[in-house]
């Protein structure tokens, strides 16, 4: 198998083998000396080996479906050195190529080997067909020879055949006739075939007022439209030659005017005037200008464009003055144009008001200064008014820094509007801390007005307005937890270390030392900026109970303007399991000896879930099936935990409650204390010796009494 370089030479071979051939079969005519594929002229010893010139002048007028008249001429001049196919071993030269063909190979050429050579380049050249001559085609179709090529050589000079400084050649002339077809444009067909009449220039003349239009290989035709050449040695072998003519037409000619075409233009100011022509693409067409005034001619210019300062050429305010563009194409061909535009020496006038947030200022004339002062935000109106003596359209346009490209446009009447704000050179969120931080001049918008009439005379005026300060401080307070910055909606808890620095906040102009701070917690003041504190200290928010609060940041500039910040937080019970028994009790009937049912009401003030049982010494209940824990919402959590055992006595000893919280990773017992009441009876033989003392008693002491 071959490489895949091996494959991209046999490709190439091939490709050069099919041009090689097709340049055989396509130039088998009786041309002279066609020679390898490359159209490029070869060279020999530093002189161009193939010299010469062709000619092709079409002779009398063309039109279509009728007869063409040519003249063809050529000359050629070819090194020694250069072989000719007419012969065989063309690589040996052309002189041995006659004494060996033509001659007896003795190394000299004699008169008749040359003679005979000359016959042979007659026959060759003797052609009847123009396109297989070398010359050409029209229409599609070649022209015929009338009567015959006449064909003089100028044969190889006798001598040895060894030198290689010599120089053969012939010249050919005859009459061409051809037949145009019913199309407007005309077309001629030039073959590139690799023939030596090829090599030279082919200079095309074509009857008046016909020029070259256009052609696929216009890179290689040069000159004027109605006279060109065409170096085919610069073509690609086995390519024809297009072309494509038609009768002249008069260029296109279009022209402008710079400020713009109007029916005025200014006295003192330069207008420029440019014009573009188009025409036959082998030529530039001449462009002439003419100003002129009443008919007299002031001034003439050959140019693209010019410049004209109508005071420079003795103009005068409302004089008429005339400019004229001429386009001359190569047959004479002209188009012109003209503008006829009145000279104006008056500026027009205007007058204004300015309005800051509906507050109406003083009247502007002309150019009168009047300072503006703004707070920043405020809406700035302008409102304008303009005429001019030409009693035409007057442009009005307002320039500022407002933003890159402000621009508000206007004729005769015009109200311009923007918002004064202040501009970059400001504290801003942008900016480093400590850059945000520094006292800043308030900005200065540039205001610029300019009125243009129709000839583009102009006035402008200029003002500065100041932006005063309006905007209160940039509050951004940073909320920070046990250390650690959070966000507002983030979890937090009583007992957390709470607080609020304000070191990210900013004045737009004041420094950061010159804006006075407090803070507010539901509404009672906790914190007021003094001498000497700084928004880089914390301010300590510590001690808040559970629930939501509403903390404002109130912030107050130089000047007065006051920015508050609200923030809302919501603590939620401390962190962790906090567990205790509320209660513990028995059965109103406990007795000892019985199994009772203890009920004990256990509670978590913490926000961290816990499971919790009650324990006898060793023995355990349950845990609670759903764990308990405190929430903002419904504060503390409870659970009822039973557990039923047997009362040995009436103080019941190493009851306990076992808690264990996952999520805090903590548990431990709380003892529960319960005791049992006496419930014992008294014996009935006591009762029964109680009263019959208490009888005996009485009935003593009745006795006693009598």
């Amino acid at each position: 198998m071959p490489s895949e370089n091996g494959k991209s030479e046999i490709l190439a071979t091939l490709l050069i083998c099919t041009l090689l051939a097709l340049s055989q079969i396509t130039g088998s005519h009786d041309s002279v000396m066609e020679h390898e594929s490359n159209p490029v002229l070869s060279v020999s010893n530093g002189n161009q080996t193939i010299q010469g010139q062709s000619f092709l002048n079409f002779t009398h007028p063309i039109s279509h479906s009728s007869q063409v008249n040519a003249t063809w001429f050529a000359r050629v001049s070819v090194l020694e050195s250069y072989g000719t196919d007419l012969l065989e071993n063309r690589s040996i030269g052309l002189l041995d190529q006659i004494d060996q063909a033509l001659g007896n190979s003795d190394g000299w050429l004699d008169e008749s080997e040359a003679n005979s050579f000359s016959e042979l380049v007659v026959s060759s050249r003797s052609w009847t067909d123009s396109f297989s001559g070398g010359c050409c085609a029209f229409d599609h179709s070649s022209m015929s020879v009338v009567g015959s090529i006449a064909v003089s050589v100028n044969p190889p000079e006798i001598g040895p055949t060894n030198r290689t400084e010599g120089e053969w050649g012939w010249t050919e002339s005859g009459n061409l006739i051809g037949t145009s077809d019913g199309r407007t444009l005309r077309l001629i067909d030039l073959p590139r075939v690799g023939a030596l009449i090829e090599e030279v220039p082919l200079r095309v003349s074509l009857p008046e007022n016909w020029e070259f239009k256009f052609s696929p290989m216009s890179e290689i035709i040069t000159g004027s439209p109605g006279a060109f050449f065409v170096d085919r040695s610069q073509a690609p072998v086995a390519y024809d030659i297009r072309i494509t003519i038609d009768r002249n037409m008069p260029p296109l000619l279009s022209a402008t005017s710079s400020p713009q075409i109007s029916s005025t233009i200014s006295l003192e100011k330069s207008s420029s005037f440019s014009a573009t022509c188009s025409d036959n693409p082998l030529e530039i067409p001449r462009i002439e200008w003419i100003i002129s005034k009443n008919g007299t001619i002031i001034s003439s210019f050959e140019n693209n464009w010019i410049s004209v300062k109508p005071s420079d050429l003795n103009f005068n305010h409302g004089d008429i003055m005339s400019v004229n563009a001429t386009c001359t194409d190569f047959h004479g061909a002209t188009s012109h144009w003209n503008d006829n535009p009145t000279v104006d020496g008056i500026s027009p006038l205007w007058s204004g008001k300015f309005s800051v947030d509906g507050i109406e200022g003083g009247v502007i004339e002309n150019g009168s200064q009047t300072p503006i002062l703004a707070l920043a935000g405020s809406l700035i109106t302008f409102e304008v008014n303009a005429s001019d003596d030409s009693s035409l359209p007057v442009m009005l346009e307002l320039y500022t820094n407002v933003s890159e490209g402000w621009r508000q446009t206007g004729l005769n009447e015009q109200t311009f509007e923007f918002t004064a704000n202040q501009g970059m050179g400001i504290n801003g969120a942008d900016m480093g801390i400590n850059q945000r931080h520094m006292q800043r001049t308030p900005s200065e918008i540039l205001m610029v007005l300019v009125v243009t009439d129709d000839a583009g005379n102009a006035v402008l005026s200029e003002w500065t307005l100041t932006v005063l300060d309006a905007n209160p401080p940039t509050v951004i307070p940073r909320l920070y937890s046990n250390g650690i910055e959070i966000e507002y909606d983030d979890k937090l808890h009583e007992g957390d270390v709470l607080e609020i620095n304000l070191s990210h906040s900013y004045d737009d102009l004041d420094s950061i030392g010159d804006v006075s701070w407090s803070v507010l917690v539901d509404g009672e003041e906790i914190f007021v900026s003094g001498p000497g504190w700084s928004v880089f200290e914390p301010i300590n928010l510590s001690g808040l109970k559970k629930g939501t609060h509403n903390i404002t940041v109130k912030a107050t500039d130089s000047k007065g303007n006051i920015r508050e910040e609200p923030i809302s937080i919501s603590v939620e019970p401390r962190s962790g399991a906090h567990i205790r028994v509320v209660e513990a009790t028995l059965p109103d009937d406990a007795k000892i000896g019985n199994s009772v049912m203890l009920t004990v009401l256990v509670q978590n003030d913490g926000s961290d879930p816990a499971f919790a049982r009650v324990c006898l010494s060793d023995i355990c209940g349950r845990w609670t099936e759903e764990p308990f824990v405190a929430t903002l919402e419904s504060g503390p959590g409870q659970s009822t935990i039973e557990f039923q055992f047997e009362i040995q006595n009436d103080t019941v000893e190493g009851l306990y409650l076992s808690w264990d919280s996952a999520s805090a990773g903590t548990y431990g017992d709380i003892p529960i204390e319960v005791s049992v009441k006496s419930q014992a009876g008294i014996p009935t033989s006591l009762i029964f010796a109680l009263l019959i003392g208490i009888l005996a008693f009485l009935f003593v002491w009745y006795r006693n009494s009598e």
